[in-house]
């Protein structure tokens, strides 16, 4: 979720809050000088996985890389909780919802492209703003700040919780281990003082760290959860379909899919050859794809190895001191990432409600800003537990509502309606791009509701 940071002015302008607007490319050379006058604003904004590694003003990426970090944008620390989703849904009801949500998240991508592409905006929140003006900028910020803050919900929730159980693990009794102190520790100590950086380009390395950290678990859960099922003698009684499940679940795997955002700075970045609508809807094809088959593996073999036993966040099915090191892992890369979903948070507040960019914001007011927005986001956290969740159960709890209202929004619902308000009627997918709004808006209030329904 990095970005590449250009230059503006201090105060936004008319000039400034101009849409990325990317002219034909004619040659390597073209395509660099038109990058390199691009408005701050148009780069400033991206709510993906790191791009700085592969910055627009260098367009010289394959498809296969491309498709790579388009990936790295999509798979993250919510394939941790995708075991949980089988055993909310069912098995059926699992891969039901994983078929649907990966077509919806693909078809939304390709809609956003197309959109783009037409008006030749190639910019998200710079289209939204073409199609509906400051309306439409403003809808896509609220998804943006819906989904970040989900985001900083779960990894703190995560960390405080996995760094206690560790602790204790390790034979510490007293308070400064248990999950309100590691909790509000480890965001005062390691969160905050990063958080504090106006700008994040400079942890594009992240983006590895993240994708291997996250394999390894991965492989952990196929290798050693079939291990965990024999040893344990966990019962083979499990869960075929649930309805209510199956669509409560199914914000969080939105949420583990959703790449919508950062769509037009991978496709900015490729080569000239494909940056062509063909060519793309191959690429985020196999993205989209790839990442569905890894979450749903994840999730159907930590379900069928651990069955009702299944933990909202797979790793607390591995109790043992000899998966400490992949709780470790997890844990240091949330916390080096955290800051990354805040920056963009924060810039996407601060745009709604005074309609400047955050890094321009005075350093008193930019700092208390920053910690109050931080202690809030703990508060809740503590809440959350307080109230008696399990730290799987909340962290599910959490994915689900952030997929099915912010991801739903970003990934599907304004996707298609963009598409829709930019090629009208006559366009090739109108009556595909209808359902896929019907869809979305469904999911997003299904969601809700089933949600509400359960816990009051």
């Amino acid at each position: 979720m990095l970005s590449r940071q250009l230059g503006g002015n201090t105060e936004d302008t008319e000039n400034n809050r101009h849409p990325l607007l990317i002219p034909q490319y004619q040659d390597k050379d073209d395509t660099s000088s038109a990058l390199t006058s691009i408005t701050g604003d148009a780069i400033d904004r991206v709510s993906g996985l790191s791009f700085s590694s592969f910055s627009g003003l260098h367009p010289t990426n394959g498809p296969h890389l491309t498709t790579f970090l388009l990936l790295n944008t999509m798979i993250g620390s919510g394939i941790l909780n995708q075991p949980y989703v089988f055993s909310q849904s069912g098995i059926a009801g699992g891969l039901f919802g994983f078929l649907v949500a990966g077509i919806g998240t693909w078809f939304g991508l390709v809609c956003l492209t197309a959109a783009g592409l037409h008006v030749n905006i190639l910019e998200y929140s710079g289209l939204a703003n073409f199609a509906f003006k400051q309306h439409g900028e403003r809808i896509v910020d609220i998804s943006i700040i819906i989904v970040t803050f989900g985001a900083q919900l779960g990894y703190i929730l995560i960390v405080g919780t996995t760094l206690s159980d560790l602790l204790g693990s390790w034979g510490c009794e007293s308070i400064v281990c248990n999950e309100t102190f590691t909790t509000i520790v480890s965001v005062g100590v390691f969160v905050m003082p990063v958080c504090m950086f106006r700008t994040f380009g400079h942890l594009a390395y992240l983006s590895l760290f993240s994708i291997a950290a996250i394999v390894a678990v991965l492989v952990l859960v196929i290798i050693g959860g079939p291990i965990k099922h024999q040893l344990n003698h966990t019962s083979n009684n499990y869960e075929v379909f649930s309805f209510t499940g199956m669509l409560q679940s199914t914000g969080s795997i939105i949420f583990s899919l959703s790449c919508a955002s950062a769509n037009f700075q991978a496709y900015i970045s490729t080569e000239k050859t494909s940056r062509n609508l063909d060519a793309w809807r191959g690429i985020t094809g196999r993205a989209v794809l790839t990442g569905t088959v890894m979450c749903s593996v994840m999730g159907l073999v930590g379900y069928l190895s651990f069955g009702d036993d299944t933990s909202g966040m797979i790793l607390d099915n591995f109790p043992q001191h000899a998966f400490d090191f992949f709780k470790v892992m997890v844990v240091t890369h949330l916390i080096l990432y955290i800051p990354v979903n805040f920056v963009i948070m924060r810039y996407s507040l601060v745009r709604i409600c005074t309609g400047r960019k955050s890094e321009h914001l005075d350093f008193f007011t930019h700092t208390v800003l920053t910690a109050a927005m931080l202690v809030g986001i703990t508060a809740l956290v503590l809440m959350l537990l307080g109230l008696g969740l399990a730290s799987g159960e909340a962290f599910s709890l959490i994915l689900n509502i952030t997929g099915g209202i912010g991801g739903s929004l970003a990934t599907l619902i304004i996707p298609a309606v963009l598409y829709l308000k930019v090629l009208g009627r006559e366009s090739p997918w109108f009556y595909s791009a209808v359902g896929l709004a019907v869809f979305g808006t469904f999911i997003m209030f299904a969601v809700l509701i089933v949600t509400i329904l359960e816990y009051v």
